[in-house]
């Protein structure tokens, strides 16, 4: 697992229309595929893509 040093523990943001806030949304994806097998790792970098384009 990478520990990423510049990140601590804290609460993630909403959106009013219940969606998580999109910077958090893309940093626990990054988390997760750093701590996932590849197959996993590989499927959230795909949503991870198409969180982005939607937003």
């Amino acid at each position: 697992m990478k520990k990423n040093s510049t990140h601590s523990s804290r609460s993630l943001k909403w959106e009013s229309n219940g969606e998580l806030a999109q910077k958090d949304l893309s940093e626990l994806i990054e988390r997760l595929k750093n701590v996932e097998s590849e197959d996993n790792s590989s499927e959230l970098s795909r949503l991870g893509t198409k969180s982005n384009i939607i937003n």
